[in-house]
């Protein structure tokens, strides 16, 4: 009887150890996806880029980009910064803005290519540097004075490549017309021609395809958006012409 009774508890043992080995080696099968050993099982690691949280942007599908070891400094007066609220400039790799509201020449001479100057030194790696400026807007008398700025500067500091965008259209803004911002973006694309520089030409985009504004000089999103795709187109052509030449 004793006998029995052992050989019982022996056998419901082994019976609930086997239970607890099975239930083990099926948890490892699906875990593994049928590999005990672990032979196949992969890691992915995914990598994100954290930016602001900005209304979506157009992309272009050519690569504006230049190669790692140059940045690209956008500087412009108050159309930049809505440009900026609208597509987040800087989310890109190598992209630094510098902008303000109001301003023209005496700030960018003054202020801006101060601050300029510091973004470059913490970023030493970058040995080129593509000068995306849009101003003239709050100064439009002033574009001989534009033009021997950037003579001077491009002058001075053989690593910047200028890229000058036109001053874009108002509509119905009491003391600005299309007529001056024209004659501005002429004697512009005349000095880029003249001085090896590159123009980009979203004035023209703007006037064919039609835009919105705020106020008269400052636009809505779609424009911004617009604004920006046509610089890109831009700065895609020019990386395409410098690998031509």
């Amino acid at each position: 009887m004793k006998k029995t009774i052992v050989e019982f508890i022996i056998t419901l043992l082994i019976l609930v150890m086997s239970l607890a080995i099975g239930g083990y080696v099926l948890h490892l099968l699906i875990e593994r996806k049928g590999d005990i050993f672990g032979r196949n099982t992969q890691t992915t690691t995914q990598t994100s880029s954290t930016s602001k949280s900005k209304t979506a942007k157009t992309t272009s599908t050519k690569s504006t980009q230049a190669d790692d070891y140059t940045g690209t400094m956008w500087i412009g007066d108050s159309r930049f910064v809505g440009m900026d609220k609208a597509v987040d400039i800087t989310s890109t790799d190598r992209n630094f803005l510098v902008a303000k509201i109001g301003q023209g020449l005496p700030w960018f001479k003054n202020t801006a290519l101060t601050s300029v100057k510091k973004i470059r030194s913490k970023n030493s790696a970058l040995k080129t540097w593509r000068y995306v400026i849009c101003l003239g807007v709050n100064d439009l008398k002033d574009i001989d004075n534009y033009i021997e700025e950037y003579k001077t500067l491009t002058a001075e500091d053989s690593k910047i490549e200028l890229i000058l965008v036109s001053v874009n259209p108002v509509k119905d803004y009491p003391s600005i017309s299309n007529s001056q911002i024209e004659a501005f973006n002429e004697k512009l694309k005349d000095a880029c021609d003249e001085n090896g520089w590159y123009y980009i030409d979203t004035y023209t985009t703007l006037m064919d395809q039609g835009y919105k504004t705020t106020d008269g000089l400052h636009y809505d999103n779609d424009t911004y958006q617009t604004i920006y795709q046509g610089i890109l187109d831009g700065l895609s052509d020019y990386e395409s012409q410098k690998q031509k030449n």
